[in-house]
């Protein structure tokens, strides 16, 4: 029994889509033909293309080529490519239909140089589809894969869905036809059809791919999947009423249960299949089932209906005419009487079977010499077209070239005349013309003299100005480096006294302790902003600053700095109040960075130069407009307060001239000049008032962007850091302190550390072990950190080579940041930091890293 084919009913389902077809397009059909005689030349080459394909569509070669000819014809004499290309394609489909590869290629191969004349990419994606199914019919499926490709880019680029569903299930057959057929490709092929097909709600296109899909998961033995394709495409017949297609799901679903061994659910299948059949007198499908029931009924031990159903299905096949199946289905039922023991019937419809084989293999050679005279007749008879068509093309190119050469010697005598004419007129006024350049050409010759004197001093000067800028840029360059070398050198202490302060701070201190190590902290985080003023003056400076767009809580920034700010304003007797307006949402997105390091500064000014009274800072929403939300930020002090004409000079460019110290704020330049750039790139406005002997009032008004998604809460910091519990961290760092602070900070945290002094060290101790991630500093003796990084990412074990690096960096400048992601770094640390950023990052990478190996 062959189950290669799920429709064994092919033809005469072909036969019943015909008579619909038929009748759907006969009247299209008729329209086309009364408009043919009623119309322009260029309006007829349109309908003549429609009529062709209308009359492909019911397979009336004959018609569509006659139609698609003439308005070739018409097309060529009209010089309308558009309608020449349609002509073209719909001539291809006609000796496609009739066998005839070498005319259709001819013919597709034209349509498609045309369309790509016009740009018409819709137009060169169906040529090129349609040079595929030729090179498939002509089994050269390495070069019908490559234009069905060809097609699938353009039709996807243009969101040809209804070419792409007829491309995939191309691609589909043609993998299949290869010399080793490949099922995965054509199935994934079949299946992105399918579900393309159900897209354009083209059901029953889809029901008949679902089909053949699962007609393939049977040949692999893949059950499950074709009964998944199998319901899909009983689903939409049953919606359509398709009694005939229901009937032959039903057999095809009893025969994957028989394939399977569940016997007493094929039968059920079988007897649905038969009861459909019996009803729309489905004379080759009632024999088809029967047959089935009976090898099914041996199968459960049931020999008398057995030999009763492959009796019904033998006296069915000797009331009907061969046909493709007659053979097959014989064959079957010999075989099951042989399986039931019964040799003299099996012999019976043994010899039946190799007579409908005989007739049928004679049919087929009939048919196959009629469609041989077909496409021999049509080769003659596009040959003689082509004749005609030379004969008619060279008439008329003669007669162009004997009208065109009566014009042109017409033309050249006329032309000659007028040149005569011109040239004797040209000829006087060249004379007087001459005489006055000749005069005007002294006086120019003069005044070249003149500006060439200029000119020679104008590049002295120039060669002089290029000398200068190039001394400033050099001076600029050792400027720049000298802050990244004393950026380096200052931010390494920094990070031991920080991180040992953290760490002081969280061994629960003696109350009498624990002002001082706060103290500690915020003038080490003071000195911290110190040198970042620094960094990003020069950066502002050079046009390298850069900000981020990052989702954050106001809220919590400021309450960071007022904790941070407490304690050094309890110190000076002075009150820090702080206004938060409630309206403000939990989250925004900018740069929370900036917003901090604005406020320390402005606040850091205002402690500093207030030595009683208070500093209120009042938090508020300015604006709302749609999604952008402008924040005002007030910080007021009851200081000494500034001269009003000393206002304006506040915020300019920096500078340490005796002009620009004025009391209360003379050693503050850097901090408000970089306030003031740090808010003019991001859009903001910094204002200030003052009043001498009642204090100072900053305004500050920053925009950001509203989050949509309102209902997510911030996670809970030391939720978050409980996560961390568990994890091997490799630390490589050549500062023994650093690495002193960093281990006891993570142990802390329940997590493994292995410390090693540079990259060589860490290359080892990954070839000892496996760790969760890596913090990695930059400088290091023997082999740095972008050496280390790079070798690790080369690395064949995948445990190895995708293992998160974190950088650990004292250079706030953009080019090592830039740098380290280069060299395979997945993020980076600014030394010093703070443990709350540290963590962050830790959980943040840890967490990725684990859910990109689920």
């Amino acid at each position: 029994m062959e189950f290669k084919k799920l429709s064994l009913h092919l033809f005469t389902l072909l036969l019943l889509f015909v008579s619909v077809q038929l009748s759907a397009n006969s009247e299209e059909i008729s329209r086309l033909e009364n408009l043919k005689s009623s119309v322009g030349s260029l309006e007829k080459i349109d309908v003549l293309n429609q009529l062709s394909e209308a009359y492909i569509a019911v397979r009336n070669i004959d018609e569509a080529k006659k139609n698609a000819l003439e308005a070739q014809q018409l097309a060529q004499s009209q010089n309308n490519d558009k309608g020449l290309a349609a002509a073209y394609n719909n001539l291809g489909k006609v000796y496609q239909a009739n066998n005839d590869d070498e005319n259709a290629m001819e013919s597709y191969f034209l349509a498609l140089d045309l369309y790509k004349n016009l740009e018409d990419e819709n137009g060169i994606a169906i040529a090129n589809n349609n040079i595929g199914e030729v090179f498939l019919m002509k089994e050269e499926t390495l070069k019908a894969i490559e234009k069905f490709m060809e097609a699938q880019t353009t039709m996807e680029k243009n969101g040809n869905q209804k070419g792409l569903a007829i491309v995939f299930n191309n691609l589909g057959d043609a993998y299949l036809k290869k010399e080793t057929p490949e099922y995965g490709p054509a199935k994934d092929y079949f299946s992105r059809s399918f579900r393309t097909k159900l897209e354009l709600n083209d059901h029953e296109s889809a029901a008949k791919t679902a089909r053949k899909i699962a007609g393939y998961d049977i040949q692999l033995k893949d059950y499950e999947s074709a009964m998944i394709y199998l319901r899909a495409t009983m689903e939409t017949y049953q919606n359509l009423g398709d009694q005939l297609n229901i009937a032959e799901v039903y057999h095809t679903m009893g025969e994957v249960y028989r394939l399977q061994e569940f016997p007493e659910d094929a039968q059920n299948f079988y007897t649905n299949a038969l009861d459909i059949r019996s009803g729309i007198q489905d004379s080759i499908g009632l024999a088809e089932t029967h047959k089935s029931m009976g090898i099914n009924y041996i199968d459960l031990g049931n020999n008398a209906d057995a030999k009763q159903s492959l009796a019904a299905a033998g006296a069915i096949l000797s009331q009907l005419k061969v046909q493709k199946e007659v053979p097959g289905i014989y064959q079957a039922i010999s075989k099951g009487y042989e399986r039931l023991g019964d040799a003299g019937q099996s012999l019976v419809y043994h010899k039946k079977f190799a007579e409908a084989r005989d007739v049928y293999h004679s049919m087929e050679k009939q048919r196959a010499t009629l469609d041989l005279a077909t496409m021999y007749a049509s080769k003659f008879e596009t040959e003689d077209i082509k004749n005609q068509n030379q004969r008619l093309q060279l008439e008329q190119s003669n007669m162009r070239n004997t009208r065109n050469f009566l014009i042109a010697v017409f033309g050249l005598a006329v032309l000659l005349l007028v040149v005569l004419f011109n040239s004797f007129r040209r000829k006087q006024k060249d004379n007087q013309l001459l005489t006055a350049k000749n005069t005007e050409i002294a006086s120019m010759n003069a005044e070249i003299q003149d500006k060439n004197a200029t000119l020679d001093t104008l590049n002295s000067k120039l060669v002089n100005e290029m000398a200068e800028r190039e001394s400033i840029e050099q001076s600029s360059f050792a400027r720049d480096r000298f802050l990244a070398t004393m950026s380096n050198e200052m931010r390494t202490p920094l990070n031991i006294i920080s991180g040992l302060t953290h760490l002081l701070l969280t061994n629960e201190p003696r109350k009498d302790q624990i002002e001082n190590l706060r103290t500690l902290q915020f003038s080490a985080n003071n000195l911290v902003v110190f040198i970042n003023d620094v960094l990003d003056f020069s950066n502002i400076e050079a046009g390298k600053i850069s900000f981020d767009n990052l989702d954050f809580n106001p809220k919590n920034t400021f309450d960071e700095i007022k904790e941070r700010f407490s304690l050094p304003a309890k110190d000076k007797n002075v009150a820090l109040n702080f206004t938060y307006d409630s309206k403000l949402p939990e989250k925004l997105n900018g740069d929370p960075t900036r917003l901090n390091q604005v406020i320390t500064n402005l606040l850091s000014t205002a402690l500093k130069y207030t030595d009683e009274g208070s500093i209120d800072i009042d938090v508020s929403v300015n604006e709302l407009v749609k999604n952008k939300l402008t924040m005002l930020v007030k910080v007021e002090d009851t200081g000494n307060g500034i001269e009003k004409e000393k206002l304006d000079a506040m915020f300019r460019k920096f500078s340490r001239t005796a002009e620009d110290m004025y009391d209360g704020y003379g050693s503050s330049g850097l901090g408000l000049a970089i306030c003031k750039r740090l808010v003019d790139l991001q859009n903001g406005k910094i204002e200030a008032q003052s009043e001498m002997g009642e204090g100072t009032e900053f305004k500050v008004y920053l925009p950001y962007t509203l989050v949509e998604d309102k209902a997510e809460q911030v996670e809970d910091k030391k939720s978050s850091y409980d996560t961390l519990k568990g994890h091997k961290i490799l630390l490589v760092e050549d500062n023994k302190i650093n690495q002193l602070v960093v281990s006891k900070m993570l142990k802390k945290l329940g997590m493994d550390v292995v410390a090693t002094d540079n990259g060589q060290e860490a290359l080892e101790a990954l070839g000892n072990s496996y760790f969760d991630l890596i913090l990695m500093d930059i400088q290091m003796p023997i082999m740095d950190g972008y050496r280390a990084t790079a070798e690790i990412r080369k690395s064949t074990d995948p445990r190895v080579r995708d293992i998160p690096i974190i950088a650990l960096t004292a250079s706030a400048y953009l080019t090592e940041k830039e740098k380290a992601k280069l060299f395979g770094m997945d993020d980076h640390v600014g030394k010093p930091f703070g443990p709350e950023d540290l963590l962050a990052k830790l959980s943040y990478h840890l967490k990725l890293n684990e859910t990109s190996k689920a």
